[in-house]
């Protein structure tokens, strides 16, 4: 069982998609290089603030 390394929850099986997680592990498997690291709220929150203060990365 994986841990979230960032709220430390447990990371549970895919659950759906939303345009902010696939757009969340595009940032951690291009960006941040922690893919699997993180669980899907953290990768969609990740994503919504990336969409609002790095706009080198708003293309």
């Amino acid at each position: 069982m994986a841990i979230c390394k960032v709220c430390g929850k447990s990371i549970t099986e895919d659950h759906g998609s939303s345009v902010f997680k696939e757009a969340g592990e595009w940032l951690a498997e291009e960006v941040w290089e922690d893919e699997g690291e993180l669980c899907e709220e953290c990768l969609e929150n990740r994503a919504k603030l990336a969409m609002m203060y790095l706009h080198e990365y708003n293309r």
